[in-house]
């Protein structure tokens, strides 16, 4: 990873970081490698889906979906993920990453989240 990545990359996960100390943004190479460590030492990566994608000269787009299993237990994860990237130089400069971050908590909460009706 450490090849690819850019000395300034600018790098943001959004979604609640209350639940998920590892969402949030990060800039350099080296606090993009300690969350991506952080990571994956929480969950491992079972199977990656690319739903669509676009590619520019020096950026690229995707809509994925993983598969993931929490170190902590055995109940399967499975996340949309919307990525959308961008290179400088041959090496990745910006990454923004948009979670469906409601499913993602009903799975690791185990149970629905019950929202009131909006008129």
């Amino acid at each position: 990873l450490e090849s690819v990545l850019d000395d300034n990359v600018d790098w943001a996960i959004y979604g609640p970081i209350d639940m998920f100390a590892f969402f949030g943004p990060r800039r350099g190479k080296r606090a993009v490698i300690a969350v991506v460590r952080e990571i994956s030492s929480i969950v491992t990566l079972h199977r990656t889906e690319r739903e669509s994608i676009m590619l520019g000269e020096d950026s690229a787009a995707s809509m994925m979906r993983y598969s993931l299993m929490p170190e902590a237990n055995s109940n399967p994860i499975s996340v949309r993920v919307a990525l959308f990237v961008q290179f400088k130089a041959g090496r990745l400069s910006s990454l923004r990453a948009v979670i469906d971050t409601f499913d993602l908590v009903e799975q690791t909460l185990g149970r629905q989240i019950h929202l009131p009706k909006i008129a």
